[in-house]
């Protein structure tokens, strides 16, 4: 008899688990949206429309859908099929669904006719999206449209299902996307030919007409920087356009990358310190000295003009002085110096207060990474400079 109950409550128990894993989705789209529909594609008829079953991980595990697909005809006389399904897309529910589907299909509408209208005039089709290995392709050059989707949360994509203000299928532009439903379109270019300044050169005007006329074609110039990618990482070329003059310039890709590495003309991040002759390396463990992760980031702050240090108390054991540590990494760092008390704290903006005075620091510690070289110089009685010749920062004790 115990047998018997205790199979039966395991198969209430699995019933109940599989239950549980299971989901449905069986709303009639063609039905709940069919004023959108008429107000979106005009005539259209439905070519297809199925039961379809889905699996997923994690729970709910599977279930079943519908899946349709309806044929119209749009304002250039093409002939158009639209499928979507009645889940998925998003987490909003029905509207928030179909909206979704719609902007995604729009979307795909708007880069087939940026193609066909602007970069047909300027590259051979074999020449845009995505190069196949067995492709005929003999410039080995190749175009990629990239749109962005606007991330405007569930609610914002019932917009495009509305009955009469929703979007268009049958009429939709890119500009229309672009200015009125907050999506964006972008450009890769990539080639082979960077070995060849004749043909990049060639290659580089059709680039600056294509996005002239895209520019025009979609009122809109906020499309550049652009990069022509070479077949190594820091080769090819990257452009920034002037609206002003009108005009285009462009960087070798290595000159480009090697600019990233600065700001206001000095170097972003530095890798090494020197204190007192020893050179260190930033992120470096040097568990002997007691230190795990050397100093974690020296970087330039345009806000003050000066290296922060964020981990300065890495430099601090170096040269010697006795610093508190403490696991909790919001409690205060003391340590003292000479007659003097320091005292940091590195919640939200970080504090300085030397013998338990105001804090002293005049920037947001937190954003410029750390402390500044002059507040170190203070702190640790040092000299502290920046060695360009070196790319480190050298620290001496006065």
């Amino acid at each position: 008899m115990k047998r018997s109950i205790c199979i039966l409550l395991l198969s209430i128990l699995l019933a109940s688990i599989t239950a549980g894993c299971s989901e449905h989705y069986r709303t009639d789209f063609l039905k709940k949206f069919d004023s959108y529909l008429q107000y979106s594609l005009g005539e259209f008829e439905v070519i297809d429309k199925q039961e379809i079953k889905w699996r997923a991980n994690p729970l709910p595990v599977s279930g079943t859908g519908l899946r349709w697909v309806v044929g119209f005809t749009d304002d250039r006389g093409n002939e158009r099929d639209f499928e979507f399904r009645n889940y998925g897309y998003t987490q909003g529910g029905d509207q928030s669904n179909f909206g979704y589907a719609v902007m995604e299909y729009a979307m795909s509408l708007g880069k087939e006719q940026i193609i066909t209208d602007v970069l047909l005039k300027y590259f051979h089709p074999d020449e845009i999206g995505l190069q196949e290995e067995d492709s005929t392709n003999e410039t080995k050059t190749s175009v990629l449209v990239m749109n962005e989707y606007p991330l405007k949360g569930d609610d914002y994509y019932t917009n495009f299902v509305h009955p009469k203000k929703g979007l268009q299928l049958k009429t939709i532009h890119p500009k229309q996307l672009i200015h009125e439903w907050g999506a964006s379109y972008s450009f890769k270019f990539n080639t082979l030919i960077d070995d060849d300044d004749d043909q990049m050169k060639e290659l580089i005007a059709k680039i600056e007409q294509a996005l002239i006329d895209y520019a025009k074609y979609v009122d809109n110039y906020d499309l550049l920087p652009v990069e022509v990618q070479g077949e190594n990482y820091d080769s090819g070329y990257h452009g920034t356009y002037n609206k002003e003059t009108d005009s285009f310039t462009w960087i070798t890709m290595e000159d480009y990358l090697e600019s990233l590495k600065y700001i206001d003309g000095n170097l972003k991040k530095l890798d090494n310190v020197i204190i007192n002759g020893k050179e260190y390396d930033v992120g470096e463990n040097y568990e002997e000295e007691g230190i795990y992760f050397f100093a974690d980031s020296v970087n330039y702050c345009a806000a003050t003009e000066q290296y922060h240090i964020k981990d300065f108390e890495d430099i601090l054991t170096l040269l010697g002085y006795k610093v508190s540590k403490s696991q909790n990494y919001s409690a205060p760092i003391d340590w003292q110096v000479g007659t003097d008390t320091y005292t940091v704290r590195k919640l939200k903006d970080w504090s300085l207060q030397k013998n338990g005075g105001s804090n002293l620091l005049k920037y947001s510690g937190h954003e410029c990474g750390g402390i500044s070289q002059s507040d170190l110089e203070m702190i640790s009685n040092t000299a502290v400079n920046m060695d360009k010749e070196k790319g480190a920062l050298i620290v001496k004790s006065n």
